[in-house]
């Protein structure tokens, strides 16, 4: 756990500098995504994610599903595009708080595992189904 204290204190800095430049105006737009991208696909994200985030996943989906069914089902029948959109503008949100960069940090990684938003992060590559075998077929050339 130790290093992962490290981690969330090391990132926890980079999230305050970068939320300081942007409520300045001098990160936005492009800028800022590459920035949040980078930022939460870096090792130490990762690191995190796996120690604090994944064990409670599946109830983070439950959570906030339960708290805005509407919401939920409206961005879930949303193209890539949109809830892309979607994304970035609750980090923005999240970053404009006045909270701490290590509650920023929690928030944005609770808001990586939802299903809607999952795709455009790789955090957690332990997930990902390895490639089915083919199975040769059944028919016979006989048939």
């Amino acid at each position: 756990m130790p290093s992962t204290d490290k981690a969330v204190e090391r990132i926890a800095g980079r999230i305050q500098t970068l939320s300081d430049l942007q409520n300045r105006g001098i990160v936005q737009g492009e800028l800022f995504k590459k920035q949040i991208y980078s930022l939460l696909t870096s090792r130490d994200a990762r690191q995190v994610f796996q120690a604090l985030i994944e064990p409670d996943r599946k109830a983070i989906k439950i959570l906030n599903r339960l708290e805005d069914p509407k919401a939920w089902r409206e961005i879930s029948m949303k193209s890539r595009e949109h809830r892309e959109k979607s994304f970035y503008r609750l980090i923005e949100e999240i970053m404009s708080d006045t909270v701490a960069g290590s509650v920023k940090l929690n928030r944005m990684l609770q808001l990586c595992c939802l299903p809607f938003f999952a795709g455009f992060l790789p955090l957690n590559d332990s997930e990902k189904e390895p490639p089915k075998e083919t199975r040769p077929s059944r028919v016979s050339v006989l048939d």
